[in-house]
């Protein structure tokens, strides 16, 4: 893996959202990439060496599943989504996530 968030072709593709929606994907990927940072409680790097060097303790490498979970979050944002829809996404995200988070020491 080598990219710590989704790329907005990736978003429109997976998510089988319009083209038009393109700006706001791209914006909505930032705002993911955020959130998937604040939440796992450390920075994301694109393979273990970088993560090494980086000397920061709470260095997470980026998986194909931390991917999954930022597009999840990008629907969740700006797909065509209920209230409930959007909070059930966010849920399923943050599960997927849960796995990689820093747990303290």
């Amino acid at each position: 893996m080598e990219q710590v968030k989704p790329t907005k072709e990736q978003a429109l593709r997976r998510l089988r959202l319009d083209d038009s929606l393109a700006d706001d994907v791209a914006d909505a990927i930032e705002q993911a990439f955020a959130l998937t940072e604040k939440y796992l409680d450390g920075p994301l790097y694109v393979n273990a060496l970088a993560a090494a060097e980086s000397g920061n303790p709470k260095a997470i490498v980026c998986t194909a599943d931390i991917i999954a979970a930022q597009l999840l979050l990008v629907d969740s944002l700006c797909g065509p989504n209920s209230v409930v829809d959007q909070t059930t996404k966010k849920q399923a995200a943050y599960d997927m996530l849960r796995i990689r988070r820093n747990q303290g020491v």
